[in-house]
């Protein structure tokens, strides 16, 4: 039977969406003649979060709980998975595109000496005898996208992207538990001597329901997007030019290089649609773009497009959301 690892990534104890996301997505582009394992490190394991493990589509958790597992070491976390690989190598190995993945994957590939897609999209699979992974990520600057196989070594392995798949629960599924102890001769080279939370209150833009996102065509204009984003309860975003003009923070970015959503509405005002910013938002249900060149690329994935001048839309747009809310 071919098999598939995920690897659960989770925070002070919590358990993360990603991979949830890579467990969902698995169950739906595989049979049930490939056992999707859900890979777990920590110092508890909760019943809640087992059941979500399950309910996303895991076969199998395996788990190793040991108190130097409790938070993220790239030392402890690519031994207890060296560990692992020991005794079962998987034909598949998922990690999420985080901060914690981008770290541990690449030590963990060169460790078993094999390849790794970083940074993945979209996946594939092509099931028989041998099971193929086939991963696609942007590349050349995000001016196409490349679909890579590492046929040769197992476990083939990618990082993935937070928030490109949704998370699907079958609460009618029935996992098995395997525990594997952790096993580690030497001490980390890194100690925590102190944590604190950052002040800044992150935008968490994969949430957002709706999206008013604008570009350097309304770089001037960034107070009546969130006036508009404020009425009707939504988010404002920003393409990569206004990040890098200091206009709006990172959080705010959508796009290759920033966050991944997919809204109800994706309102975009003043962005051309570069590939960049179009791969980070072209799954929303519905596109409404505004911009005064017919020939923008965000049109090509647009709902509704507006041939306008973004700079003189906004202001309507804003009175006739207020006069909608009044007469309400």
């Amino acid at each position: 039977m071919n098999n598939v690892w995920v690897f659960m990534e989770q925070n002070h104890g919590k358990l993360q969406p990603i991979g949830l996301e890579l467990l969902s997505e698995c169950r739906r582009k595989l049979t049930q003649d490939t056992q999707i394992s859900a890979v777990y490190f920590g110092e508890h394991l909760t019943d809640k979060d087992k059941d979500a493990m399950t309910f996303c589509g895991a076969d199998e958790i395996i788990c190793t709980l040991d108190s130097k597992l409790s938070q993220y070491d790239t030392h402890y976390y690519a031994k207890a998975i060296e560990n692992l690989m020991k005794h079962e190598r998987p034909d598949v190995f998922l990690i999420g595109s985080t901060l914690q993945g981008r770290d541990l994957a690449p030590r963990v590939s060169a460790r078993l000496n094999t390849g790794l897609t970083a940074d993945a999209t979209l996946l594939e699979f092509e099931q028989g005898e041998k099971l193929l992974l086939l991963a696609t990520r942007p590349a050349l600057g995000g001016n196409l996208f490349a679909t890579i196989i590492c046929e040769n070594n197992i476990p083939q392995m990618a990082t993935i992207r937070p928030s490109i798949f949704k998370i699907e629960e079958d609460k009618s599924r029935a996992s098995t538990l395997k525990e594997v102890p952790f096993v580690c001769e030497s001490t980390s080279k890194v100690k925590v001597l102190h944590s604190e939370k950052l002040t800044h209150k992150k935008v968490e833009l994969n949430k957002a329901q709706v999206i008013v996102a604008g570009g350097r065509g309304v770089s001037n204009m960034f107070p009546v997007l969130k006036d508009i984003a404020n009425l009707i309860g939504g988010e404002v975003a920003a393409s990569r030019a206004v990040v890098d003009a200091n206009i709006e923070q990172k959080d705010r970015l959508v796009g290759q290089t920033g966050t991944t959503v997919h809204p109800k509405v994706y309102f975009a005002s003043g962005i051309s649609g570069a590939i960049q910013h179009i791969s980070g938002m072209d799954k929303s249900e519905l596109i409404i773009a505004v911009n005064t060149d017919p020939n923008a690329l965000i049109f090509d994935v647009a709902d509704i497009s507006i041939i306008a001048d973004a700079k003189q839309v906004l202001p309507l747009v804003k009175e006739e959301l207020k006069a909608i809310l009044a007469y309400k």
